[in-house]
Parts: structure tokens; C-alpha cells; sequence
């Protein structure tokens, strides 16, 4: 058992080509299962699982501004955060503070459209970087 009760679910990647990133999923046998445009991120997403990798959110502004900003400022494309899926948010969180590590909340969680409106947030871990943590059904 790990300590902090998270399991790996999906890396997210930023796109302002979310047309070429696709077409290079597909390409290495990546599935899309699943696009929405999520209103309460102002994003759209692509959901992108594979048989033997690991699942991609593709996730692309929308119009206006949005929490992708400031991530495709320098490059077109990101891989900017992990996604774990937890039974516990709250006993979670203090177990990743309980273990010395600085967790700074940057999006507090609100349903997300792309799973089923499962609650999400976002937190920058200090010398790890941008974690999503996703609730169980």
C-alpha cells in the first residue's frame, strides 16, 4: 500500500493543435473515446485511452481565457499534469502534507464533464509539479 492512496489515471496534454496531437495519438494506437468542451474550465478535452500506455487527456483552450494560458505560453504542446484518482481527497491531501510535502491548492474541486462529473482539483505539489486528483464514483 502507497501512502498517499493514489492511483495513476491519465497524464494531461495541453495542445493549441489539438487536430495534430490527435492524429499523432491515433497514430500510436490511442483510442479517443470521449470529447467535450467543459465550460467550467473553458477547455475542450479528448479522452484518449490506449491498450498497453497510458491514458492521454488532450486538453485545448477554448475561446477566450483559460487555465491553459499560461502553460502554452512558451511551447505550442505541454505535458503538464498527473492525473491520480483517489477514494479519499481529504486523507489524500494530509498524507501528502503529513510527508513533508508543500500542497498548494490551485483548482478546488468541481465536477468535471469528461468523468461523468466526478469532482476534480488541482494542486501544485512543491518538487513535483501539477497533480489532478480525481474522486471515485
Amino acid at each position: 500500500m502507497q501512502a498517499f492512496a493514489l492511483r495513476f489515471h491519465h497524464f494531461g496534454l495541453a495542445s493549441r493543435r489539438p487536430e495534430q496531437t490527435l492524429n499523432f495519438l491515433r497514430g500510436l494506437g490511442h483510442e479517443v473515446i470521449r470529447q467535450v468542451y467543459d465550460p467550467l474550465q473553458n477547455v475542450n478535452l479528448w479522452l484518449c485511452p490506449h491498450a498497453s500506455m497510458p491514458t492521454v487527456e488532450l486538453v485545448a483552450p477554448a475561446q477566450g481565457p483559460g487555465p491553459l494560458d499560461a502553460i502554452l505560453t512558451t511551447s505550442s504542446e505541454s505535458i503538464y499534469h498527473l492525473c491520480y484518482e483517489t477514494e479519499n481527497l481529504k486523507a489524500s491531501l494530509e498524507a501528502l502534507k503529513e510527508a513533508g510535502f508543500r500542497v498548494i491548492c490551485v483548482s478546488p474541486p468541481k465536477p468535471a464533464i469528461l468523468f461523468g462529473n466526478r469532482q476534480v482539483s488541482f494542486y501544485m505539489v512543491k518538487d513535483f509539479g501539477i497533480i489532478e486528483l480525481l474522486e471515485s464514483s
